[in-house]
């Protein structure tokens, strides 16, 4: 268990560096921070409503990690594969599963750290009125969590394709599918076609349901369950991809 751990930490703060010493990494952030922001208030009316809350903030996540998460986790196995480092890394005596997760968590740092950035809005919009603290970070918590669902999804993506731009496309849209199976658009058309049980259930899937508690300061654990298990399912299909390419070398 040691040994885990310790390839775990290795291979995890390689991720760090790597992410940290990237220009890109600088511009993604900069690019969540601002699109967040200025979508808060240019199209949510963030102060419009008259009351200190950040609901038109967090509403607009899903929409805005259906694109960069899976730009954020394209490059985690393919672009491996494209310098030639894969195979070198391969071939570490480093289990499976502690370089799937050290990826994903690295990722999932950098997406939790790129939150963590827009704070300065809850503290800004806190100096104008009384905010409900909890209910903002129970809204955080609901925005890490989906962050990491999508970035699993990405991540298996990413194993599977060699291609950065392939990767990027299958998961934007498959997380783009995920979210939007819970709009009422969707769900209309696809009740033509579905049986009604079948469009609830697809419904009932959907990023954007299991989110909705958050954004209201609730802490559903169904919708924990949720994401947990997208992120477990993402990260397990990128164990079995990873697993095949190191088999390919033997």
């Amino acid at each position: 268990m040691m040994a885990f751990w310790n390839s775990f930490l290795a291979v995890y703060q390689r991720e760090l560096r790597q992410d940290g010493g990237n220009p890109l990494a600088y511009v993604f952030v900069a690019s969540f921070v601002s699109a967040a922001i200025l979508l808060a208030f240019q199209v949510g009316g963030l102060f419009e409503a008259g009351r200190a809350e950040l609901v038109a903030f967090f509403q607009f996540h899903p929409w805005l990690f259906v694109v960069l998460m899976p730009a954020l986790s394209m490059r985690a196995w393919s672009d491996e594969a494209r310098t030639g480092t894969l195979e070198t890394l391969l071939a570490l005596p480093v289990p499976t599963a502690a370089l799937v997760l050290a990826k994903f968590m690295a990722a999932w740092t950098l997406a939790c750290l790129m939150l963590g950035l827009t704070t300065p809005l809850w503290l800004g919009v806190a100096l104008l009125g009384p905010v409900d603290h909890g209910a903002t970070l129970t809204a955080y918590l609901g925005s890490c969590l989906l962050a990491g669902a999508y970035l699993a999804i990405g991540m298996a993506a990413s194993a599977a394709s060699r291609s950065q731009v392939l990767s990027f496309v299958i998961a934007l849209g498959v997380c783009f599918l995920a979210t939007a199976a819970g709009l009422p658009l969707v769900s209309s058309t696809l009740a033509a076609f579905l049986p009604l049980p079948l469009t609830e259930t697809l419904a009932s899937l959907s990023m954007l349901d299991a989110f909705s508690g958050f954004e209201r300061g609730v802490i559903e654990a169904r919708a924990i369950v949720y994401f947990l298990a997208v992120m477990a399912l993402g990260l397990c299909l990128t164990g079995l991809w990873v697993d095949n390419k190191r088999g390919g070398l033997r």
